[in-house]
Formats: C-alpha cells, structure tokens, sequence
C-alpha cells in the first residue's frame, strides 16, 4: 500500500516537471497581448512626447531656442494645427525670457539704465520677431491615435541668428550692445547653433 502510494506520488511528480520544461516561457502568452491591445496606445503617448522634448532639449543646449507645442483632438487636423499654434505661444514667451535676460546683462554691463530708451531697442526686436514666429512653421510634426481623437506634436524653433540680425536693426542700441560681454555670448549661440545645423544637415 505505501509502495502504490510512492509510486503514485512520483509519477505526479515527474508529469509536473515534464509539463513546467516543455511550457512556453510565461511572460510570452501577456506580453503579446500588451502589445495588441489598448495599454499600448497608452503607454506609447509619453514615449513620443519625450522623443520631440529631447529634439528640443539639443536645440535649446545648442544656443537656439525650441519648444513643443501640443494639443489633442477628434480632428487630426484641428491637433495639428493647434499644436503648432501653442508651440508659437510657447516660443513667444521664451523668446521674451531670453530677451529679458539679454537686456538685464547689457543694462548691468554698461550702467544704462533698465527704463533708457536706447533699451527700448530690445523690446522692438522682440516684436518683429514674434511676428515671424506667428508665420513660422513647426521643425518636427507628429501624431499618434488616442482612441477616437488624436494627439500632436510641433517642434517650433527659434535661430539665435535671428536675434542677432533683429537688434543689429536698431542701430543706436546695437553700436555699444557689440561691445559687450552679453553680445559676445549672443554671437557664442550663433555660432554654436549654426555648427549644431551642420552637424544635423550632414548625411
């Protein structure tokens, strides 16, 4: 009785070894079904929303000036163009904090003071420019499916160069802002961002 009851016990035994060795790995049969269902679309969002951050990021460390613009819609369309119109916004106000910090360094350099209207120059820069970027058109433009809408992404971007050319416009401003420190770091961008743009136009 005991020996039918050990021989019972390691056939159940080896049938349970057989059966874990010859199974497929268990994460497999999940895995496939993660992939193909909705946590996917889900999962993918973040992972392109970082990929056109990161396209940003490398232009901002490159001297320029780069944003994403986003926006969310049933109409492709309508998020696209959205995207691009908050990605403008967006590049608008940073161009006013680059503007702000270009005009405290010239005014702390030279003594000028901050309310002169010799540094009204910058602010008259500013607005020539913003109404280029009103105009401008996305770098990067991209969108994944959500369920029945859609979400966009616009890379808007900004050449240093641009600034430069703008305030060399305002001439009474421009012959003491090319003696000065904060100008030598405008031109540092520039050349920075044009060797960025080569770098990237390479094959």
């Amino acid at each position: 009785m005991n020996k039918g009851l050990l021989l019972a016990v390691a056939s159940a035994l080896l049938a349970g070894c057989s059966t874990t060795t010859n199974a497929p790995p268990p994460s497999s049969t999940p895995v496939a079904e993660q992939v193909s269902g909705q946590p996917e679309q889900l999962a993918v969002q973040p992972v392109l929303l970082e990929e056109m951050q990161k396209i940003a990021s490398e232009i901002i460390e490159a001297g320029g000036l780069a944003v994403v613009g986003t926006d969310k819609s049933k109409s492709l369309e309508l998020a696209l163009d959205k995207a691009k119109i908050n990605g403008r916004i967006e590049l608008a106000r940073m161009l006013d904090a680059r503007f702000e910090a270009l005009e405290k360094a010239f005014s702390e350099e030279t003594g000028i003071p901050y309310d002169s209207l010799l540094l009204s120059g910058f602010n008259s820069a500013a607005k020539l420019i913003k109404q280029q970027i009103a105009g401008s058109v996305a770098q990067t433009l991209k969108y994944e499916p959500d369920g029945e809408t859609s979400t966009a992404y616009a890379v808007m971007v900004l050449n240093p160069k641009v600034i430069a050319d703008q305030l060399a416009q305002e001439k009474d401003l421009y012959a003491r802002l090319q003696k000065t420190k904060a100008f030598a770091a405008l031109t540092q961008e520039v050349q920075t961002y044009e060797a960025f743009q080569a770098v990237k136009s390479t094959p």
